[in-house]
C-alpha cells in the first residue's frame, strides 16, 4: 500500500480475515490496535510502500510490517502532553514478543491466540516506564 493516512483505516479492516480465521475476540481486538500501530508508525516514520503480513497458526498471530527504511523501529518516551510515542508501547504491552527484522524494514509482532492463554499484558521492569 502507498504510505498514506487513510491505508491505516485499510489496515485496521483485518476483521474479517481474523474471523475467518476464527480468533477469539480478545486477540482479535488485540491484533487490530497492533496492526494500526505499526501500519502507522510505518507510513509516519518508514519510506516508502508499507507491506502488512498476517500468519496465524494454532497458537499465535504473527504481524509484520514492512517498509523500505532501514531506521529500526525503538521505543520513545512520551511525555505527558505529548501526541506520539506510545505506539511501540502499546505493541509491547499487547503482544508476547515484538521486535525489528530485515535490517530494521520490518517490525513484527505476535500474539497468542488461544482461548486459554494467558495475557499479554506484561508489566514492564523500569519503573521509570509506564506499566500495561
Amino acid at each position: 500500500m502507498e504510505p498514506v493516512d487513510v491505508h491505516v483505516a485499510q489496515a485496521r479492516r483485518t476483521t474479517a480475515l481474523l474471523k475467518h480465521w476464527s480468533l477469539p475476540e480478545t486477540p482479535a481486538e488485540d491484533a487490530r490496535l497492533v496492526v494500526s500501530e505499526l501500519v502507522s508508525n510505518a507510513i509516519i516514520h518508514g519510506s516508502g510502500d508499507v507491506r502488512l503480513r498476517l500468519r496465524h497458526d494454532e497458537h499465535e498471530l504473527r504481524i509484520r510490517v514492512t517498509d523500505d527504511s532501514t531506521a529500526p523501529a525503538r521505543r520513545r518516551r512520551a511525555s505527558a502532553a505529548g501526541l506520539g510515542g506510545r505506539g511501540l508501547h502499546l505493541v509491547a504491552c499487547l503482544s508476547l514478543r515484538w521486535g525489528v527484522a530485515d535490517g530494521g524494514r520490518t517490525t513484527y509482532a505476535v500474539i497468542p491466540t488461544l482461548p486459554e492463554a494467558p495475557p499479554c499484558r506484561r508489566k514492564t521492569q523500569s519503573s521509570t516506564e509506564p506499566t500495561c
